[in-house]
Parts: C-alpha cells; sequence; structure tokens
C-alpha cells in the first residue's frame, strides 16, 4: 500500500519535462517553513492505494512521465521501489523525476537504492524558502538537481533556470494549483 495525499491523473506539464502523472505521498519528516503542501506532512494514513492499482493506473495513462512528490517519498521507499519495478517492467520509456527533502548521499537502503536506479532525474534538499529565486524546478537554490540517467541532458539548463509555471484547474472539490513555488515578493517601504 502506498499512503498517499493526491493523485493528479490527468497529467501536469508544471513538474517536469512532457505530460507527467503526479503522486504527492503522505507524510515528511521536515518542517520547511513556506512549504506548499503542508498538508501532506502529518505521518497518517490519508488515502491508501494498492500498489498495483496505482501502477495500472500509471501503466495505462497517456502521461510522459511519472512524477514523486510529497510529503516526503523516500518515508515510503519499499513501496516506490515496488510501484516503480511494476511501471518499468510494462512502460520502461516512461521517465521518472522525484522530489526529497533528503540528500541523495544519506539515501542508502536497498529500497531507496532501488528507487534512485529507476529515477532519470532526482532534486534533493530541503526547501528554504528564503533560498526561493523563483527559477527552475527546484524550489529553493540550496537544492541539487541531479540528472542521474542523463535522458534530460539537451534539456538541462532548461530545468535548472527556467521559467516556474503553476496551472490552475477547476473541480469538483475546488481550485487545484500544481507547480514549484514561485519567488515571494518582498515589499519595503519607501
Amino acid at each position: 500500500m502506498l499512503n498517499v495525499h493526491a493523485i493528479e491523473r490527468r497529467g501536469s506539464r508544471s513538474l517536469g519535462p512532457g505530460l507527467r502523472y503526479i503522486i504527492w505521498v503522505q507524510g515528511c519528516p521536515f518542517n520547511c517553513k513556506g512549504c506548499i503542501t503542508p498538508e501532506a506532512r502529518t505521518v497518517k494514513a490519508e488515502k491508501l492505494y494498492s500498489i498495483d492499482s496505482i501502477a495500472n493506473d500509471i501503466i495505462n495513462s497517456s502521461c510522459d512521465g511519472l512524477t514523486i512528490s510529497g510529503g516526503e517519498p523516500f518515508l515510503q521507499a519499499a513501496g516506490l521501489s515496488k510501484l516503480l519495478n511494476i511501471v518499468h517492467q510494462y512502460r520502461p520509456e516512461m521517465n521518472v523525476l522525484v522530489f526529497t527533502g533528503f540528500l541523495k548521499e544519506n539515501l542508502l537502503s536497498k529500497d531507496a537504492l532501488n528507487v534512485l536506479n529507476h529515477t532519470d532525474i532526482l532534486i534533493d534538499g530541503p526547501y528554504i524558502e528564503s533560498m526561493n529565486d523563483g527559477v527552475g524546478l527546484r524550489g529553493s537554490s540550496n537544492q541539487r538537481i541531479h540528472f542521474i540517467s542523463g535522458k534530460f541532458a539537451d534539456i538541462q539548463n532548461e530545468l535548472e533556470h527556467g521559467k516556474r509555471e503553476i496551472e490552475i484547474s477547476f473541480t469538483n472539490v475546488g481550485i487545484e494549483a500544481v507547480g514549484i513555488p514561485l519567488q515571494k515578493t518582498v515589499h519595503t517601504k519607501n
């Protein structure tokens, strides 16, 4: 089972290259000020999905890639490892992007290493609101973008330094925003 905060099944273009299926997992040990998804922090059972059901949904989607964010994905490394094994068995071309507050060099468990083996782009490090420069795919300038597979070398500069976009959609339950937080404007008095 995966403990999920939310899933974007229709696809989004704001969290990586191409049309992306997005999973936000539930639970995070970090308490980053200005977190875009603070409601995903609590480590509690939110929406439990079987790994097979999510894998089938991803495999049958029209999305080019998969983005996993949170919460903190590596708190559920065992489930994500199984999920990615299944997805890549049926859709080996599907690229994977993972956001994590942990540093890559600290992701050493067997399951974490398997997740990394299936990952094309890893964005690591905690979000630091004061370092949000509004640039690229990472949330703040302290975060690192690791191009693990080399699959996106041709657009590396765009992903590191390009313009951010936030997608807004209206659903039955309200308004949904998907994307990397834009730089906050600081107003000063003269």
